[in-house]
């Protein structure tokens, strides 16, 4: 027998299509904040510096988690400062992670929509391809180490920061291919795929958001893969060069190596129709004047916009228009699934309404209809929450409650570098005796 939740999955799925990539299946990834907590109540960072660069190392996999607010960065510093207030020498290599984090939503409140963009020239003058060739999409290079890294993409919507560093670099330097691709391949398919961390990445690896580009050899690959793909390996490996080599190969020549002006095949958009939810299809509505606008970053019941906001009406809109250009593989959808249903049995709200169109389209309908003219709503730099809110604005009192502080740096962020020399004594608590830089 179906559930209601079951019924209601498979409603919401039938609308969405079109807006997703493969078939439904059990996730493998439950989503939601009481698993977040779980999470990270279980974590014990004192291996992580020690063994973060390694793909077996003992990492958090807090990152989706992070991505959509079902726990916030500072949430994860207090607990850990709390539970190892004995110790905090072993908290400060993961504490510098969770920096990364608020440093690239720094750089995307800072640039917003430019972040789409090269922000610096990159360091080379290696010409570019527009199109991913259709034997990485398929994970069909016959390299094992990058096909390796790929089945786990698509399959676990996860991929280790060392293997994504690797691809990255592969896709850009080694193929030749715009890192803006590369990044829209990521925000698609890895659970925590987003703007922030995932965009200025891809340039850090470029080298339009660094002093130089990113790249790896075989050395650095079977180190820290424990030896999973090379051991075995008896392709022709592009990576088995020291770096002075791979430096000239890479960047020496006018065009970018092993990029083909044939491989220019593109995946074929989903014909379906699309089946779309909007206000008619619900209600009648009890009249209030707020509602509480929930995104896809701001999914837990811990929200400041949520907490004060109890009674008010809750919304949450799967953005149909930015899914139809650009679908979530499904498991990232039925992750977003799991942490409605979480939010939703938390919540003492009594009307909870999850829809699927155009977000400020539908937030101005229903509040039309329920005679609101307030809508609540937390605060963050993903561009698409930003545009639906100026639009919002034009006929509607916008409340945005701003999200707490990690560390204050109002200054560009150009270098991370230069930002932890800054933040590191809020961050930490004190001021670490060493500034020395780690890649991310």
């Amino acid at each position: 027998m179906i559930s209601d939740r079951q019924s209601q999955h498979l409603a919401l799925l039938e609308r969405l299509q079109g807006c997703f990539l493969g078939d439904p299946k059990p996730d493998t990834l439950p989503g939601g904040r009481t698993e977040a907590l779980r999470q990270l109540h279980a974590f014990d960072p004192a291996s992580y510096g020690r063994t973060r660069n390694y793909l077996d190392a003992a990492v958090s996999r807090l990152s989706p988690y992070l991505r959509h607010g079902m726990v916030s960065i500072n949430e994860v510093r207090d607990h850990l400062r709390s539970r190892f207030a004995h110790d905090p020498i072993r908290l400060e290599a993961f504490f510098r992670q969770l920096a990364w984090r608020d440093f690239f939503e720094k750089v995307l409140t800072w640039y917003g929509r430019r972040l789409e963009n090269d922000i610096e020239q990159p360091k080379h003058g290696v010409s570019r391809s527009e199109q991913i060739p259709p034997d990485v999409l398929n994970g069909d290079t016959g390299l094992p180490c990058v096909d390796g890294m790929l089945h786990e993409l698509f399959a676990n919507g996860y991929l280790h920061n060392h293997a994504r560093l690797w691809f990255a670099a592969y896709v850009c330097h080694f193929r030749g291919v715009r890192w803006q691709e590369g990044a829209r391949l990521f925000r698609q398919y890895l659970y925590d795929g987003d703007h922030a961390s995932n965009g200025a990445s891809w340039q850090w690896v470029e080298g339009t958001f660094a002093s130089k580009p990113y790249f790896m050899n075989k050395e650095n690959i079977a180190t820290f893969s424990g030896g999973k793909w090379c051991n075995d390996c008896s392709a022709k490996c592009p990576f088995d060069a020291d770096y002075p080599t791979l430096q000239h190969r890479l960047f020496g020549g006018s065009t970018a190596p092993l990029a083909s002006e044939n491989e220019t095949d593109e995946p074929q958009a989903d014909p379906r129709p699309l089946t779309c939810a909007n206000a008619d299809d619900i209600g009648p509505f009890t009249p209030a004047s707020d509602l509480v606008w929930v995104h896809d970053a701001a999914m837990s019941w811990d929200d400041e916009a949520l907490k004060a906001n109890p009674t008010a009406a809750i919304v949450f809109v799967f953005d149909e228009p930015a899914l139809q250009a650009e679908p979530w593989a499904y498991h990232r959808l039925g992750f977003v699934l799991d942490g409605l249903d979480d939010l939703y049995a938390h919540l003492p709200n009594s009307i909870k309404l999850t829809l699927v169109g155009d977000p400020a389209e539908l937030l101005g309908e229903i509040a039309s209809r329920m005679g609101a003219t307030t809508i609540h709503v937390s605060e963050h730099p993903n561009p698409a929450v930003v545009k639906t809110i100026d639009k919002l604005r034009m006929n509607l009192r916008m409340v945005v409650h701003p999200r707490p502080v990690f560390a204050d740096y109002p200054q560009e962020p150009k270098r991370f570098s230069r930002y932890w020399d800054k933040v590191a004594s809020q961050v930490l608590g004190y001021q670490p005796n060493s500034s020395k830089r780690m890649h991310q």
